[in-house]
């Protein structure tokens, strides 16, 4: 009960009591009937401010209840970043490693197997993607330790929010390692389509008697061909003799 009510009620009272005739009021029952209206008025105080007091809590457990879910989602959604970062880089690192090692492994084998020597164009256009394998490869592990660095530069911010300069360098350095990681697959990509070109549309050009003789076309009807192999072997021959 308010202060304005309290004292309405009593106007209203008293008006009451004139109407049945009562033109004085003892001082006892005045004491007698202030004191209901106090307990009245403290018990409707009491009730209301329950009342506030259970709306406070309600309030309070939805509002903490809404900061742990939004809490743990930022987690969550973090986690998944880091995560979904870390296997593009590792996937970045296999692709590139397991190309360059494919070319390296076939580049070794056919000049094992004298099907072409160092220096043929077949090679240096394999070598062409080789290169680009392996600048992906670095660029995927200089991404991954620029993730590193961008994280200790949000970290040293978190614990000191007037460090202002490391939250812009672990921005930096975070689109740093984005790039990096983007240049990494772009390199695959290109790569991947060099040694394509450079295998499936080889340029024409014979370097080496060995991949003369395995070749049809000096096998079948080529007389100029052969001519050119005796020459080549009799210059061959003639060099060491001078030079012996």
């Amino acid at each position: 009960m308010k202060a304005t009510e309290a004292i309405q009620q009593i106007q209203a009272d008293i008006a009451n009591a004139k109407e049945g005739g009562t033109q004085q009021i003892l001082v006892a029952n005045l004491e007698v009937y202030l004191a209901t209206v106090l307990e009245k008025a403290r018990a409707e105080e009491s009730a209301a401010g329950a009342e506030k007091i259970d709306q406070a809590n309600h309030q309070l457990e939805v509002w903490k209840a809404q900061l742990s879910a939004s809490t743990n989602h930022s987690i969550e959604m973090f986690k998944a970043v880091i995560e979904a970062g870390q296997t593009a880089l590792k996937s970045a690192i296999v692709i590139n490693g397991g190309a360059a090692a494919a070319l390296l492994a076939f580049a070794g084998n056919a000049i094992t197997k004298g099907q072409v020597l160092a220096g043929d164009p077949l090679l240096s256009q394999i070598g062409v993607g080789l290169a680009l394998f392996v600048t992906g490869l670095g660029c995927a592990g200089l991404a991954s330790g620029m993730r590193y660095l961008a994280q200790f530069a949000y970290s040293e911010f978190h614990y000191n929010r007037k460090r202002v300069r490391m939250r812009a360098a672990g921005t930096v350095v975070n689109w740093l390692s984005i790039t990096l990681g983007a240049a990494s697959f772009g390199c695959f990509f290109f790569g991947g389509y060099s040694t394509y070109a450079a295998i499936a549309r080889p340029s024409v050009h014979v370097t080496s008697p060995v991949a003369l003789l395995s070749s049809p076309f000096y096998g079948s009807c080529c007389p100029v061909a052969r001519i050119a192999h005796v020459y080549w072997r009799s210059s061959i021959t003639c060099s060491e003799y001078h030079v012996g």
